[in-house]
């Protein structure tokens, strides 16, 4: 009878905040459900379409709130009273959820601290996102003596940049109210901070959140390992600055680990070194004196990001010439590439990326496709891209390639003789310098200090308290979301956080993820970019956490676009492309050819970006359609 699907619903109170899921229910999205509470107070929306039923919108508030589907009665508003929903009926667009009292979950409470080990923007972000969900109980330790993070404060010098912009790598990124910050400490915080600029932005992030408070400088883990009864874990420590110190036993109940990968030099050697007569030194953890490099033609061995930072350094210090010389050209990004990338809202499809790149490249002669990373079809209809190192980010590689002062020469030193380079095709190179920018490698200990065995997913030996992460090291993609690790950490950062307050939902995705173990040449707790991504694409599993990824994705261009807008940025870009025009011809380095215009302009770029957003909306077009076909 009618008078029995005819219930009475609360009075009228304060209108709910909506807090959209990004969920979307089986079908075409068409319409957005509204989802209530008993009492009205919370409001969750998911996309559903005109025929989705009572049942699935059940399911979805069962899997978000964890309450049975079964004691799940949906109501929607007749006038002053509320209908009943049956299990055939078709979803009203406003719905009251019975038996539901809070879409909030209760997190897990811990009888121990949660232990963070280091103090970088990884770490730091971890310590703020609990903080941020009501946590007091934590610990960071940090073999430094201040926040900032290895790679940062050991791996740069003082002429290293931020290769990305600012607005994508922040400590205050992952907090959608938070600004991009303008100015760190009474000095105007640039596109592209220096890295004493980046460790005050740390310092000043870490001070406007107290996170000194939650941490241990200069302490050492040496290990840590699950406690006997499982209830928790042994963190064994010792003084970083006095390995015989006396050290303290830490006891945690889950431990989150950001250790790093760029831990110590590549070394390499050649035959003759002693006999070069010039000077030869390792390109990172701050041992080049670039003074050296002034009049001089100077090899830089390796093309990895690192390298393409040396090369603006080397010219910077007004250097005669830079030879990069290398086993295989990988390619490097440029920045107006970094920004469009990092402003769009969808993934830029590699044909697409590759020709912005085109634009920049064809000032040295060189045609993308061509690259050893890049694989193709006959027609060019996609990019993959797999290379062994991230995109370097520059202008000014590009510039010194057009007026000779960098040279790329795909070949590898034999030997050395006084002031000349041989290599193995037999070429000899005249030279006064060479750095080898062969790269930084990762710390095998770091799997023995962790007690890591099999990563599963992200985490240690498949335990949801202990998930590990550090910088991604290679290129392996055909669409791109951002050139910049910022994103990349704050998703993390939610992804693990998740599993720390609801563990139990770590059943969900534990047979899906990837596995991992240790290689010759490669530590366990660093995966590759083939397995982070099946890892990210199985937290869709749960629908909450895939929604709470989803506003971390979102970050990314709406920060990007509010902090660079493009008129602005390309201005930027171009102004400091003509500043080194002319400090070139300042300093008497480059010859009279005609002065390059900047490649880019406005209407190019938004030429791809409108290509982007159409070639995503023919996608998602011919997708519906084909599922249409099968209903």
């Amino acid at each position: 009878m009618v008078q029995d699907q005819i219930v009475a619903i609360a009075s009228p109170r304060p209108k709910a905040e909506k807090v959209d899921t990004g969920i979307v229910t089986s079908g075409k999205a068409t319409r957005v459900v509204e989802i209530y509470n008993e009492d009205e107070s919370e409001c969750i929306t998911i996309g559903a379409s005109s025929s989705t039923r009572t049942p699935e919108i059940r399911e979805i508030i069962s899997s978000y709130t964890k309450i049975d589907a079964d004691k799940i009665q949906l109501v929607s508003k007749v006038g002053v009273f509320a209908t009943k929903q049956r299990l055939s009926d078709e979803v009203a667009s406003k719905v009251v959820a019975i038996g539901v009292r809070s879409f909030k979950r209760p997190i897990k409470q811990y009888e121990h601290p949660i232990i963070v080990i280091g103090a970088g923007l990884g770490g730091m972000q971890t310590m703020i996102a609990l903080k941020n969900s009501g946590r007091q109980d934590i610990l960071c330790v940090e073999k430094l003596e201040d926040f900032g993070g290895f790679s940062w404060m050991a791996v740069a010098n003082k002429f290293t940049k931020l290769q990305t912009e600012r607005g994508t790598y922040h400590v205050d990124y992952m907090l959608p109210e938070a600004k991009v910050p303008t100015h760190i400490d009474g000095e105007v915080y640039k596109t592209w901070p220096s890295r004493d600029q980046l460790l005050k932005m740390f310092r000043e992030g870490a001070a406007n959140h107290d996170l000194g408070r939650y941490t241990r400088f200069n302490v050492h883990v040496e290990k840590v390992r699950p406690l006997p009864d499982g209830n928790g874990y042994s963190v064994h420590t010792f003084p970083a600055n006095d390995p015989d110190g006396d050290g303290e036993l830490l006891i945690a109940s889950a431990v989150v680990a950001w250790p790093g990968n760029l831990c110590s030099l590549r070394e390499i050697e050649w035959p003759g070194e002693d006999d070069f007569g010039g000077y030869i030194e390792y390109a990172s953890f701050c041992k080049v004196d670039y003074r050296e490099a002034e009049g001089k033609v100077c090899i830089l061995y390796g093309h990895g990001a690192f390298t393409i930072e040396n090369v603006r350094t080397l010219v910077e210090h007004k250097c005669k010439k830079v030879i990069v010389m290398c086993r295989k050209r990988n390619l490097c990004g440029m920045k107006v590439v970094s920004w469009m990338v990092g402003q769009s809202e969808v993934p830029v499809p590699g044909p697409i990326m590759l020709e912005g790149f085109q634009k920049m490249y064809d000032l040295v002669g060189f045609d993308v496709w061509s690259a050893h990373s890049v694989k193709t079809d006959a027609n060019r209809t996609f990019a993959h891209v797999s290379q062994k190192t991230v995109f370097g980010v520059t202008d000014v590689y590009f510039l010194a390639g057009y007026y000779g002062l960098m040279e790329v020469v795909v070949d590898e030193i034999k030997r050395l003789t006084n002031g000349c380079a041989n290599t193995k095709k037999g070429k000899k190179i005249k030279c006064q310098v060479i750095l080898k920018a062969v790269g930084t490698v990762p710390d095998p200990q770091k799997d023995k200090m962790l007690g890591l065995k099999e990563l599963v997913g992200s985490w240690v030996n498949g335990d949801p308290l202990r998930p590990v992460a550090c910088n991604g090291m290679f290129v392996e993609a055909r669409n791109f979301g951002s050139f910049s690790s910022g994103p990349g950490f704050v998703s993390m950062v939610r992804m693990f956080q998740w599993f720390i307050d609801y563990p139990s939902d770590f059943e969900i995705v534990r047979a899906a993820l990837p596995r991992k173990k240790a290689t010759a040449d490669m530590p366990c707790y660093v995966p590759s970019a083939t397995h982070m991504l099946p890892t990210m694409t199985t937290m869709g599993l749960i629908p909450m956490l895939q929604a709470h990824m989803n506003v971390c994705d979102a970050l990314k261009h709406i920060k990007q676009k509010a902090t660079h807008p493009m008129k602005q940025y390309l201005a930027e870009c171009k102004a400091e492309w003509e500043a080194y025009i002319k400090a070139f011809k300042a300093e008497g380095m480059v010859d009279d050819r005609p002065e390059p215009p900047y490649p880019y302009t406005e209407s190019m770029v938004q030429g791809w970006i409108d290509r982007t957003n159409m070639e995503w909306m023919r996608k998602m077009a011919a997708a519906q359609a084909k599922a249409d076909r099968f209903n």
